[in-house]
C-alpha cells in the first residue's frame, strides 16, 4: 500500500492564517486532526496537528496572545514530508529508525513536484498495517496457489507492525471488548504507567485505574462501543506504579470486526506530566514576579479589573495604593544589586503581612508595588492600611549584615469617587504618589481633583531642570561667614542657585529634591564642587568654602574620588574646603560613609555638621562623625537675645562644641542684637542678611583683599 493510498486531502492554509481562523476551523470541522501550512506555489512549510494547538489556545490567555497572530508562530516549522508514491511500510521503517516520535506529530504528503497531496497520521499507519495484514489473509482464502506467499507476507506484516508498537516512544494498548480486558500493552506504555505487561495484560480499567479515573474511561468505552470514532483526553491524571501522580494525554479508537461491531479498543498515550510543569512554569512567570512571588503588572491590571466589577455589581468601594520605595536606589548603588534585589524580598514579605485576605499586593517593576483593596466600606479601612505599610516598611533592614533604613510613599485612588476604570483609577493613585514624594515622602495621600495641576507642574520642573543642567544654567553664589572674635568675613558658603528664564529664581528647596529624584543630584553637586573649589581658588585672601553636601551624594560610590579631582584641577588646598552634611547621612548605619568622612578629614577637608538638632540629632553623631563644626539652625538664632529657651539651646550648643574641640556657625543671623547674643555666648561663626547675602562674585561685592578689616555688611 502506497501512502497516497491512507493520506487525507484535507484544505490548506497559508501562513498569514490567523489563529483565530483555524481555531475556528478545527470547531467546525472536528474530524479534521491535521491541517497543512503551505506556500504560493503549495508546498508545505508547516503542519498543524489538532491536539496541540488547541491546548495551546485553550490555555490562560492563550487565545488573547495567538487569535491575531499568524498560524506561522503555531506551526510545526519542521514536519514529516513523504512522496505520495512511496510504500507505507517503507515509510514506516525508515521514520521509526530515525525520527520515531514525529509520528505523534502526523506528516505531509507531496506528489512528485513537492506540492501538497494530503496529510496522514499514525492511526492511518496502524490501520493500513491492520488493513495490509487482512488484505493478505483474504488472499490466502482466495488465491490457494499463493498459499504460501501469502503466509510468509502476512508474517512479515504481523512482524512489522508488532515492531512498530514496540518501539514507538508512547504507550499503545489493546483491549477486548468482549471481557473489558487488556489484551496488549508495549515497552512505552509499561515505562509509562509504570508496570509490566505481565501484570497489565488481563486486567480491566478498574483493576487498575481508581475512582473518578477509572469511570471517565469506563464512560468513554461506552461511548466508543455504541458510536465507534475516535476518543480523546486532553489531560487524564492517574497514578504511576499506584503512588505517583501523573498525567496522561490519551487517544482511543473503535476496531470493528466484519459485521460493524466493535470488537477492540485500540488505546495510543502519552505522558505530558513534564510538558504541563514546565507550561505551568512559563504561565507563572507571565504573571507572576519571579523575585518576589508577587503578581505582576499582567495580573495585577487583570485583578484591578475584575476588582472593580465586582464592587459595581456589589455597590462597593475599591481602592488602589500605589507603593514606591524611598532611598532604594540609593542602596541598590550602595551595597550592589544583590543587596537590593534581597531588600525588594523582604519588603515583599512585610508588605504581604499588611494587607487583608481579600486585598492583592503586586509587584509593577523596580520598586514599586500596588495593593487593591476591595470591600470598602469606609475609607478609614484605606487610610489604616496604608499606614501600615509605610510604618512596616520604614524599620530597618538587615541586608546582610548592612543595616539599611528606606521608606514608602504611598498614593491612593478609590473607585467609584476618582475613576470609573481601572487604568484611569491606577492614574490618580500615581498623580496622588506623585503628590506625596514632592512633600517629602514616607507618607500617603488620597487623589484630590487639584492635583492634576501640580503633577503636570512638577513635571514641567523636572524636564526644565534636565534642561538647565544641559545648557549650564545653574550658578553657585557665595554667602559671607564672619569670625565674630575677629570681626572679619573669612570664608563663604557656596550655594547652588537657579535662573530660571520665565519662573525667575527657583528655590533650592524645591529643584534639589527633584533633582534626587531624577538621579541628577551626582552630576549638579560634582558641578557645584568643581566650581566652588575653582572659584575659591581664585580668592587673593585665603578664605574658605564651604560645600553642602546632599545625602545622596555621600551614598555614591566615587565621592571621595570626586572631592579629590576637584582639589586636584582647581589647585585649593584641602584645608580651605569644607563639606557640610546632615545627620541623615547616618540614618543607613552604613559604614562606608564613616570610612569616606574620615578619608576626606585626613586629606584635610574640613566637615561640617548642618543644621543640627532640627532633624534627626543625636549626641552619639557627635561622637562618630569626624567633625569640626557644628552649624547652629536659624530656628535657634532666631529667638536671640529675647527668648530663653533659644539662648539655653545655643549656648549649650556652643559649650558642648568646645569641649569636643569644634567650632560653631549660627544662621540667619539678621540684627546685631543676635550678632551680640552670638559674641556672648561664645558661637565661632554668624552667617545672615546681616553679615551679607549670597552673591555670584563675593570679591567683587566684599572686597576680599579687605577682610584682615572688622567689618559687617548688611543686605
Amino acid at each position: 500500500m502506497k501512502i497516497r493510498d491512507l493520506a487525507s486531502f484535507v484544505p490548506t492554509v497559508t501562513a498569514d492564517v490567523t489563529g483565530d481562523a483555524v481555531y475556528s476551523r478545527f470547531e467546525a470541522e472536528p474530524d479534521v486532526m491535521l491541517i497543512a501550512v503551505v506556500d504560493a506555489d503549495q508546498r508545505p512549510i508547516g503542519l498543524v496537528e489538532r491536539n496541540a494547538f488547541l491546548l495551546r489556545m485553550a490555555r490562560a490567555y492563550g487565545r488573547a496572545l495567538f487569535a491575531h497572530r499568524p498560524i506561522s508562530l503555531l506551526m510545526d516549522a519542521e514536519p514529516l514530508v513523504v512522496e505520495a508514491d512511496t510504500m507505507a511500510s517503507d515509510f514506516t521503517a525508515e521514520v521509526m529508525s530515525s525520527r520515531p516520535g514525529d509520528l505523534l506529530g502526523g506528516f505531509v504528503v507531496v506528489d512528485a513536484d513537492r506540492r501538497y497531496a494530503g496529510v496522514g497520521a499514525l492511526l492511518d499507519l496502524l490501520r493500513a498495517a491492520s488493513e495490509e495484514r487482512s488484505r493478505f489473509a483474504s488472499d490466502m482464502f482466495e488465491l490457494a496457489q499463493s498459499l504460501e506467499a501469502a503466509r510468509e507476507q502476512a508474517e512479515r506484516n504481523r512482524v512489522f507492525t508488532e515492531a512498530v508498537i514496540e518501539h514507538i516512544p508512547t504507550m499503545v494498548w489493546v483491549k477486548n471488548v468482549a471481557d473489558g480486558r487488556y489484551v496488549m500493552l508495549n515497552r512505552a506504555g509499561e515505562a509509562i504507567l509504570g508496570v509490566s505487561r505481565e501484570d497489565f495484560v488481563g486486567q480491566t480499567t478498574s483493576d487498575y485505574f481508581q475512582g473518578a479515573v477509572a469511570e471517565t474511561l469506563r464512560a468513554e468505552d461506552r461511548r466508543l462501543i455504541e458510536a465507534g470514532g475516535v476518543s480523546e483526553n486532553d489531560m487524564l491524571p492517574y497514578l504511576r506504579a499506584g503512588s505517583e501522580q501523573r498525567l496522561l494525554h490519551l487517544k482511543k479508537i473503535a476496531i470493528r470486526d466484519s459485521t460493524g461491531a466493535t470488537e477492540y479498543i485500540l488505546g495510543v498515550g502519552e505522558d505530558i506530566t513534564e510538558r504541563r510543569q514546565v507550561e505551568a512554569r512559563i504561565e507563572r512567570l507571565a504573571h507572576f514576579d519571579s523575585m518576589t512571588d508577587l503578581p505582576n503588572r499582567v495580573l495585577f491590571h487583570a485583578q484591578l479589573d475584575e476588582a472593580i466589577e465586582q464592587a459595581a455589581r456589589r455597590r462597593e468601594r475599591a481602592a488602589v495604593l500605589v507603593i514606591d520605595l524611598d532611598r532604594f536606589k540609593l542602596v541598590n548603588d550602595t551595597l550592589g544589586h544583590a543587596a537590593g534585589d534581597d531588600l525588594l524580598a523582604k519588603v515583599s514579605e512585610r508588605m504581604r503581612g499588611c494587607i487583608g485576605p481579600r486585598d492583592l499586593l503586586a509587584r509593577l517593576g523596580g520598586d514599586e508595588f500596588a495593593v487593591i483593596q476591595t470591600g470598602v466600606t469606609d475609607l478609614a479601612q484605606t487610610r489604616a492600611l496604608a499606614a501600615r505599610i509605610v510604618s512596616a516598611v520604614a524599620d530597618a533592614f538587615d541586608l546582610g549584615g548592612h543595616e539599611a533604613r528606606i521608606g514608602a510613599s504611598i498614593g491612593i485612588g478609590v473607585y467609584p469617587e476618582d475613576a470609573a476604570s481601572g487604568d484611569d483609577l491606577l492614574k490618580k493613585a500615581d498623580i496622588a504618589l506623585y503628590r506625596v514624594k514632592s512633600e517629602g515622602r514616607g507618607a500617603f495621600r488620597f487623589f484630590e481633583r487639584d492635583m492634576d495641576a501640580r503633577i503636570q507642574a512638577r513635571r514641567t520642573l523636572e524636564m526644565d531642570l534636565r534642561e538647565a543642567l544641559h545648557r549650564g544654567d545653574l550658578a553657585a553664589h557665595f554667602q559671607p561667614l564672619f569670625d565674630i572674635a575677629q570681626r572679619r568675613i573669612t570664608g563663604f558658603e557656596a550655594l547652588m542657585r537657579w535662573p530660571h528664564a520665565t519662573r525667575g529664581w527657583v528655590s533650592p528647596a524645591e529643584f534639589i529634591p527633584v533633582a534626587e529624584d531624577l538621579g541628577l543630584i551626582r552630576p549638579m553637586g560634582e558641578w557645584m564642587l568643581n566650581e566652588s573649589c575653582r572659584a575659591a581658588a581664585q580668592w587673593v585672601e585665603p578664605a574658605s568654602v564651604a560645600v553642602n553636601i546632599s545625602p545622596v551624594q555621600m551614598h555614591m560610590p566615587g565621592f571621595v574620588a570626586d572631592v579629590t579631582r576637584a582639589l586636584a584641577h582647581s589647585g585649593l588646598a584641602p584645608n580651605r574646603l569644607e563639606l557640610e552634611i546632615t545627620e541623615s547621612v547616618l540614618l543607613d548605619n552604613d559604614p562606608a560613609i564613616l570610612k569616606n568622612l574620615h578619608q576626606l578629614r585626613d586629606m584635610g577637608v574640613r566637615i561640617s555638621l548642618d543644621d543640627f538638632g532640627t532633624g534627626y540629632a543625636s549626641l552619639a553623631y557627635l561622637r562618630r562623625l569626624p567633625l569640626d563644626k557644628i552649624k547652629i539652625d536659624q530656628t535657634f538664632t532666631r529667638g536671640l537675645p529675647d527668648a530663653p529657651d533659644a539662648t539655653a539651646i545655643v549656648g549649650a550648643v556652643v559649650r558642648l562644641a568646645t569641649d569636643l574641640g569644634m567650632t560653631t556657625t549660627a544662621e540667619g543671623v539678621e540684627t546685631e542684637a543676635q550678632l551680640d547674643m552670638l559674641a556672648r555666648l561664645g558661637c565661632t561663626q554668624a552667617q545672615g542678611y546681616l553679615i551679607g547675602r549670597a552673591d555670584a562674585d563675593p570679591a567683587a561685592r566684599l572686597g576680599i583683599q579687605g577682610l584682615s578689616t572688622p567689618r559687617v555688611v548688611n543686605g
